[in-house]
Formats: structure tokens, sequence, C-alpha cells
């Protein structure tokens, strides 16, 4: 008899559902502790959330499709964050107007001009 232990298991639709709903009260009570002015820690998000996106891949289409409508939940709870983080933090993060500064000023730099 063979050892499947080094066979990856798939994750089943409910468990990945299960998991998306969880990230969604993540991001939910994420954005309302922005709101009231405190910072968020959203370090390693992207190492959390990865998994699950593979996970949905992996999955058959129909399986897949009937997950989306909770995966553009997250993605709107996300985009929630993303302004919410820029309303209330902007001034902190850096704006807009900085990062077109920065992308000139490298631009000159290069070409060994003042633009």
């Amino acid at each position: 008899m063979t050892d499947n232990s080094t066979i990856p298991t798939l994750a089943a639709p409910a468990d990945i559902d299960q998991t998306l709903e969880s990230l969604l009260s993540l991001l939910t009570g994420g954005e309302e502790t922005l709101a009231g002015g405190e910072m968020v820690d959203l370090y390693g998000l992207e190492r959390e959330v990865k998994p699950i996106l593979d996970a949905i891949l992996s999955l058959p289409a129909p399986q897949a499709r009937a997950l989306l409508p909770k995966l553009e939940q997250v993605l709107a709870a996300l985009d929630r964050v993303a302004g919410t983080l820029e309303r209330v933090h902007g001034d902190k993060l850096g704006g807009r107007e900085t990062h077109a500064t920065r992308i000139r000023a490298a631009q000159a730099y290069r070409s060994g001009k003042d633009m």
C-alpha cells in the first residue's frame, strides 16, 4: 500500500466559502476600525488571500462560478478598505501628487535635465 500523504487535497467549495466569509468579516471590521481613525495592520493579507484564490482556481468551473458572488463581495470590501484608508489616512500615506512628483523626478534624473 502506498502513502498518499504527499498528494494535496483540494479544498471543498463550502470550506472556501466559509473562508471568504471570514475574510469578508475581517475586512468589514477593518474598514470600521479605519473609519474610526485607527490604523489596521494589513501586513500578510496577500499571503493569506493567495491560497484562497489558488483553491478557487483549482475547482471545476461550475463550483468556482458558484463562489463568484462571495468573491465579488470580498473585492468590494477590499475597495472600501482602500477608499477608507485613503480618505482617513491619505495624508500619512502620501498622496498621488507625491507619487507623481517622484515619477517626474526619476524621469528628470534619468534624462539628466529638470522637468
